[in-house]
């Protein structure tokens, strides 16, 4: 059976036809949230805050009419992200296009120069993942990798989640919705880092300088200690596996392992998995917002021009099924003249044409951004993979609601 995704359109011709104010609640009166929601029922919404020079991020505007919503309904609404990979940026000296997102107090301090205080949605905001990505939850699934998945203990917390996501695309991943929202974003910061290499956690004690506590300092669960001859020890059992250590390691004594680029697909949409399999299929609202679609993701410093023009809200409750209508809507748009696929070679101008398959795309082999054009489905893999693992179906009934204009 399909599944159905109800589409609001970004069009608005009165303030009725908000697309913050009334087609966010109203997507999730479609999936029935009114019945499901009791008085005192806690409702996380998960968003993205945006990278610190980003901003094409989703408006505050947008999460705070759901947390009113939820109140409406007798829910306690609270607006959450999860720690980023890394260490902060007060402990690496470096700043980079991802940072300001390490721990609580630091992406906290990104939330509120983009707009998103306790103030400003009206509910408390969190990391999922507690304060420095080591709250965890361990989920046994049986994925193409994984076997376990690190998701963020927070969620324990409460009754319902609504994954309010920036439809955007991907440099490795293609495009990022709702599946990426939960393989990433409902993941610790170590269920990040495995989802980028792995689960490989290899530890050349041999290499550690006798001289360096790098690591030693920075783990928040004492499980790497040096002993009296300066040997370095490691208690898996303390071990809250964020990886901090390898992010502050000068000398290659951790090793993370690697992965391709469909590695990181398929470890992702396991996390996804596991995410859902702990939290409670029942109990997650999808709701994508298709603006401001551009090529890169939030979580990048660049925003880039958007690459088709706004497309609107669209809901479901199957992940698959919201993100695969939000792509087939971007691949029936015309091409913005000004965005970077207007440049790629060898690529339409107009619509409908598949974008997804052309967007620019990160190239492991130098470690760069690939501005050719060349054609790549690899868009396609996270859909196909997430649908054999039983996250949803990428069949669908689009049902588009209008609502009428007041005369």
């Amino acid at each position: 059976m399909k599944s159905d995704v109800f589409y609001f359109t970004a069009r608005t011709h009165f303030h009725g036809q908000s697309m913050s104010k009334f087609k966010g609640p109203l997507a999730l009166k479609n999936l029935g949230i009114e019945q499901k929601i009791k008085n005192g029922d806690n409702v996380v919404i998960k968003t993205h805050f945006g990278a610190l020079e980003n901003n094409r991020y989703l408006r505050p505007s947008y999460i705070r009419f759901l947390c009113d919503f939820v109140e409406e309904l007798g829910g306690i609404p609270s607006v959450a992200e999860s720690c980023g990979w890394g260490v902060p940026e007060s402990v690496s000296g470096a700043h980079t296009e991802y940072s300001g997102r390490a721990s609580e107090e630091e992406y906290l301090k990104v939330a509120l120069l983009h707009g998103f205080t306790k103030e400003t949605m009206g509910a408390p905001i969190l990391m999922l993942d507690g304060k420095i990505g080591t709250d965890i939850e361990i989920q046994k699934i049986n994925g193409n990798i994984f076997k376990e998945v690190l998701v963020a203990g927070r969620l324990r917390e409460f009754d319902y989640m609504i994954m309010a996501s920036h439809f955007k695309g991907h440099a490795i991943a293609g495009f990022g919705g709702a599946l990426k929202n939960l393989g990433i974003g409902c993941v610790s910061k170590g269920g990040k880092a495995e989802a980028h290499t792995g689960k490989t956690f290899e530890i050349d004690f041999d290499s550690c300088n006798p001289k360096c506590n790098n690591c030693i300092n920075i783990c928040p669960t004492n499980a790497l200690t040096k002993e009296k001859d300066n040997k370095l020890n490691f208690n898996e059992d303390q071990c809250k596996f964020c990886y901090m250590c390898a992010s502050v390691c000068r000398d290659k004594v951790f090793n993370l392992g690697n992965a391709s680029g469909e590695d990181f697909i398929t470890q992702f949409i396991d996390n996804a998995k596991g995410v859902v399999d702990f939290f409670g299929k029942d109990k997650i609202f999808y709701v994508n917002y298709a603006i401001d679609i551009t090529y890169q993701c939030d979580c990048t410093g660049g925003s880039d021009v958007p690459f088709v023009p706004d497309i609107g809200v669209l809901a479901s409750l199957d992940p698959v099924a919201v993100d695969q209508a939000t792509i087939d809507l971007v691949h029936k748009s015309s091409i913005s003249p000004h965005s970077a696929l207007s440049d790629l070679e060898g690529v339409p101008t107009k619509g409908p044409h598949e974008w997804f398959s052309h967007t620019p795309r990160f190239n492991s082999e130098n470690g760069e951004m690939d501005f050719s054009g060349k054609e790549s489905k690899h868009w396609q893999l996270q859909l196909k993979l997430a649908e054999e693992i039983g996250l949803g179906k990428r069949e669908y009934n689009l049902i588009e609601v209008e609502i009428e204009s007041k005369k």
